[in-house]
Order: C-alpha cells, then structure tokens, then sequence
C-alpha cells in the first residue's frame, strides 16, 4: 500500500507542477487585459476604472450571462392544466325592476276610549293578543248605569201609558187638546231619556272593532275614569290584515320608470293594478305579494321623492306594524337574457369581464357590459353568447392564454321573482 502510494505521488508530481504554471500563465494575461483596459476612460462615466473594478464587474457579467443560458437551453416545462368549473350562461325570460326601502305600517289604528265615568272593574285581553271584532275588551262599573236604564224605563212606561190615556179622554171630549200635547212632549222627552240612558250603559262595555292586534293596557283595574270630551284612553288596537307597506321612489328611479313605458300607449294608472313584492331582513326573496293601491300626487320637494304605499292580506300576520321591509317592483315588457353569477364576473380598470375558455381549453378575457342585477344572478347585456363556455369558479388561479381541465355544470334557473 506504501510503494503504491509513492508510486501515485511520483506520477502525479510533474502534473501538478504544469497546472500550476498554467494557471500563473492564465492568472498573469488576465492581469495584464485588466490594467489595458484601466487605461481607456468609459464614456458615461467620464472616468478609468481601476483593474480589480474591471475584474469583478466582468466576472459578474459573465455569470449572468451563464445563468440565461443555462435557463433558455434548459428543458422546457410543460404546464400542468388548471381546474375550473365552467358554465353556459343561463338564458331566461325576466323583467326589469327597481327595490326600495319600505316600512310596514297598520290597515287601521284605533284609541279605545272610556266615554262614562266610573271604575274600571274588567280588562278582558292580554297585552298584544290578536282579538276578534266583538271581543269584550274593558269594563267600568256599570250599576248606576242599569239603575239609570231602569229609572228611565219607569218614567218612559209611565209617560207612554199617560199620553195614550190623554188621546182617549179626548176622543170623549173629556180633555183639552193642550193636555195631549203635553202628554205626548213627556212621552217622547222620556223616551229620549231611556235611549240615552241605554247608550250610556252600553259605553261600560268597550268591545273590539275589528280583529287586530291589541296594545298594552294603559290603566289598572281599579281606576277611576273622569271623562272628558275626548275620552280616557284605554289602550289602541290595530288592524294588521290587511296590512300597509309605504315606500318612496326617488326622482331618477322614476324618471326611468316613465321611460320604460310604451310613449304611444295610454297612459293609466298603476294604482290597483302594479304588482308589488316585499320581503322582510334575513329571508330569500320577496315572498309577500301586493298591489300598489296609492301613489303620492307630487313629489317631495324637501326629499326629492314620490311616496307610494302597497296593501298586503297578511293573513298569517307575518307582517308586524314597524318592521323593515324590502320592497321590489317591477316594470316593462318581459325579455329574453343571458344571465352568470354575480361571482363569476371580475372588474378591473379596464371594466367588467370573465373568463371564457376557447376550443384549446385555453383561458381567454371577455369583456363584458352588465344589465339588470338579481340577488344571486346579473344580467349579461354584452359580450357572450348562450354558447358560451365560462369560468365560474378557479378563475382566481388562471391567466390568459392558460391551459384548464374543465367541469361542465348546468346552472340553476332563476325563481320568478
């Protein structure tokens, strides 16, 4: 092992002693090209660069040029196709419509009243039922009032049974004809007197108007009612069904609105004929239909808008007095549309646009120009066709002219409204 590695350092001796004056060799021209060029003045920076400037100046240029080259004749790496979900755009029939802010407001509201003095001895409801029109609501002590109805009739029956013995007598010629006169006065003043009586009794009872929706009592059995010529207030019921929805349209929305309509037809009024629809905060759609049934004869000069109202059955009484409600109408002919998902469509400085994919499966930007929007879908006025293969989702990760592996899906057709 010894002699062999004596024998290896013998032979690789002279080697070693050659690469070594080749590399002084190699090392001295190299110094000798670096201080010829440190005498030449570079143009642009009206100065000589010293030699170890020039040196790693070119040793730096020589790499980057080394790494181009080994990047352009390296090996060519071929894409790997994305995945996207596609889709036709959806053709359908639709409408244009406008939304608007609305507020749910009673068919009627009534103050229920106490008309007679008394105590208030019965309160027949709980604080916010639904009660039937009919239904016994308040009651002030009524035993003065059935002793005053009594009284009355006493008097009533008396005077009746006096005035028809008066028209006997002078038949008989046994009385004047000023006695029946009177006769009769008394009989009619008290007749009037048990009417009133009557009414009166009849105001201890405070019944329902209609069916509607109770307020809180206001005063506890127990009270004493001092009327006056207003009345006491009791409580306040409130009609809900039918139910009111009041909205406003601003100046422009009906401008355009006005210019939808046929200019060569009659005009007539949408009063009782518009549909309208509403949906309250947190549902889908607009699953209350109505009618518009008043139309403001001006606009506000203070708001710059027309007030409407719309009138709803509610018979579930989903609508409450007070809440919030989305209002939708729609307006113009029926027309054929090309309809995406809102979320498909991108915008940038430029303008709307999606993606389409060509017969390479390449991805392609297609400007687009957008029409009506729905909640879920927008109306595609320009740009695509009903053939049209479009990217709906993993655009995110595309860019033109890029290579996709496409899933065909159907979409799913619009409710009607």
């Amino acid at each position: 092992m010894k002699d062999l590695l004596i024998k290896a350092k013998l032979l690789l001796m002279p080697l070693w002693g050659k690469l070594v004056t080749l590399w002084g060799s190699l090392l001295g021209k190299w110094n000798a090209f670096l201080v010829k060029l440190s005498t030449v003045e570079i143009p642009i920076l009206k100065k000589k660069l010293s030699p170890r400037t020039i040196g790693v100046s070119l040793l730096v240029l020589i790499a980057l040029v080394a790494l181009i080259c080994l990047k352009s004749c390296g090996k060519e790496i071929k894409q790997t196709p994305i995945p996207v979900t596609t889709a036709q755009p959806l053709s359908q029939e639709i409408r244009s419509f406008a939304t608007f802010d609305g507020l749910v407001d009673p068919y009627l509201t009534v103050n229920l009243d106490a008309r007679v003095k008394g105590y208030l001895t019965k309160i027949g409801f709980a604080d916010g039922a639904m009660v039937k029109k009919g239904d016994l609501l308040f009651v002030i002590e009524q035993d003065q009032y059935i002793q005053e109805v009594k009284l009355k009739q006493a008097i009533y029956t008396e005077a009746k049974l006096e005035y028809g013995r008066q028209k006997s007598l002078l038949k008989e010629n046994a009385t004047s004809q000023a006695a029946v006169d009177k006769a009769l006065s008394q009989y009619q003043q008290a007749e009037a007197n048990l009417t009133l009586a009557k009414i009166n009794l009849g105001y201890t009872e405070i019944r329902a108007p209609f069916d509607g929706l109770m307020g809180r009592h206001l005063l506890d059995v127990g009270t004493y009612l001092d009327s006056t010529t207003k009345g006491v207030q009791l409580s306040t019921i409130q009609q809900i069904s039918p139910i009111y929805v009041y909205f406003s349209i601003n100046e422009r929305e009906y401008l355009k609105f006005q210019k939808s309509q046929d200019p060569n037809a009659e005009r007539k009024s949408e009063v009782n004929t518009l549909p309208i629809y509403a949906g309250l905060q947190g549902e889908v759609g607009y699953p209350f239909e109505g009618v518009l049934d008043y139309a403001a004869n001006l606009i506000s000069t203070e708001t710059g808008s027309l007030q409407l109202r719309a009138i709803f059955k509610n018979e579930k009484y989903e609508l409450i007095p007070g809440l919030y409600a989305r209002v939708m109408a729609q307006y113009g002919a029926p027309r054929q549309a090309l309809l995406l998902p809102k979320t498909a469509v991108m915008t940038d400085q430029v303008g709307d646009y999606v993606f389409v994919l060509d017969n390479a499966m390449r991805a392609q930007r297609q400007d687009i120009s957008l029409g009506q929007r729905f909640e879920k879908y927008v109306e595609i006025s320009k740009g695509l066709t009903a053939t049209s293969k479009v990217v709906i989702n993993g655009f995110i990760n595309l860019s033109i002219n890029q290579v996709a592996q496409p899933t065909e899906v159907t979409l799913e057709a619009m409710p009607a409204r």
